[in-house]
């Protein structure tokens, strides 16, 4: 088997060895490409790249990710009212990819009209979501990204309105940031979820998706299940760290046998909680491995959620959750996405330089400016339109969706 070299995105050749995740020249061609090789070879970019680390392809299974940037999964409320992906959604994610993203997670979508952020939150969980989602994930595909889909049920956090009047959770102990009890919900309401998960992931690939990542962080439904400060159940999905975790082992197992051992799993979990009895790093990293043995591809890291306020934040400016996914990089075989407050390609390069991450996410960095990477890459760094700090795009509203005070053309 030809081992050689791969051509990296920019026409620059890269030893396959020195990148564990690279493809192998018959690989790709055995698989036809696989997602996507013409990606990496079909356009002419500078040959000239002072960001190796950051252009370095990265296989994973059928995946090839033609570089190590990632639009991370964020609650755009682009979608329609019944949930399909909008001409102004898929314009907002083509409009970052076609910058030379290598991985675009289009975020917060529903797997019931039940879990839902937003009233404009992009859904996957019946037919007519279908069409239009594949619309979107071709779109970003054809701009040179690989599409991905975060698939999310809010739980304790969503709003009343939002959750037809039944707030649901693992145990019946209030939200800090909501003060709202919920119900707790019964074991076979927990299997409906599960069930619900592993329908959209299935649905997801359908449409076109190439990874599917379920959001177990930021106080949302799964990581209320994961955290011992929210789950106080007595029975088989909760009390020990592993029967905390049961509810994502199911998940990922169910969609395993759907979608089949060639398609990407990826999991965004907060490895610390940053409140008094939730998770740690080193119990977050016991239920990973339990996870990679369920068959998780990828992992996500971040820290905190709604129920930290903005201690999130704060850590994230601070580089700890950059330091978290360094954590976790050192004790698992899979590949780490790292994410934090990063606003300039020097300094993802860095992350990844420094081991800790081998991708690294830019979210409100590519907010304010879709077009940073392409900027940089050709020396005009000057001209990049830089995220103030605002938090504008944190909001979660409804009409008219995402907003961002630099940037008007969202």
């Amino acid at each position: 088997m030809w081992i050689g070299r791969i051509f990296g995105r920019h026409g620059k050749q890269v030893p396959a060895e020195s990148a564990p995740y690279l493809a192998s020249r018959d690989a790709c061609e055995e698989s036809g490409g696989g997602f996507p090789l013409r990606i990496l070879l079909r356009r002419r970019y500078l040959s000239a790249v002072p960001f190796e680390q950051l252009f370095q392809p990265l296989k994973l299974k059928s995946v090839i990710f033609p570089n190590r940037i990632v639009f991370p999964p964020v609650q755009t409320n682009l979608a329609s009212g019944s949930g399909e992906a909008t001409e102004r959604l898929i314009r907002f994610h083509k409009r970052i990819a076609e910058n030379r993203v290598g991985l675009s997670i289009v975020g917060a979508t529903g797997i019931s009209p039940q879990s839902r952020l937003g009233t404009h939150s992009l859904c996957l969980f019946e037919d007519r979501h279908i069409a239009p989602a594949r619309r979107l994930f071709r779109e970003i595909l054809d701009a040179g990204s690989i599409p991905a889909v975060q698939l999310n049920h809010g739980g304790r956090v969503l709003d009343l309105e939002l959750a037809h009047g039944d707030i649901v959770g693992p145990s019946a102990i209030p939200s800090p940031a909501t003060g709202v009890v919920p119900r707790e919900l019964a074991v076979g309401e927990i299997e409906d979820i599960i069930g619900q998960f592993i329908h959209s992931a299935e649905a997801a690939k359908t449409a076109g998706a190439a990874l599917v990542e379920f959001h177990a962080a930021h106080s949302f439904l799964l990581n209320q299940f994961l955290s011992p400060a929210s789950n106080k159940r007595r029975d088989e999905y909760g009390g020990s760290t592993k029967k905390r975790g049961r509810i994502v082992c199911n998940i990922l197992e169910g969609a395993r046998r759907r979608v089949g051992k060639d398609f990407v799993l990826g999991l965004r979990m907060s490895m610390e909680e940053y409140v008094e009895g939730g998770l740690s790093l080193q119990e977050s990293l016991e239920l990973i491995h339990l996870f990679i043995e369920s068959g998780l591809d990828i992992i996500h890291v971040s820290g905190g959620g709604i129920d930290t306020g903005p201690r999130m934040l704060q850590e994230a400016a601070q580089g700890n959750l950059l330091k978290l996914a360094g954590k976790v990089k050192e004790k698992v075989a899979i590949p780490v996405i790292g994410v934090g407050g990063i606003l300039h390609l020097r300094d993802a390069e860095a992350a990844i330089e420094e081991g800790l991450a081998d991708m690294v996410a830019l979210g409100r960095a590519l907010i304010a400016d879709p077009a940073l990477v392409t900027k940089t890459l050709e020396g005009n760094v000057e001209t990049v339109t830089e995220c103030t700090g605002c938090l504008l795009c944190f909001m979660r509203g409804e009409e008219p969706g995402i907003q961002c005070s630099v940037n008007s053309a969202i």
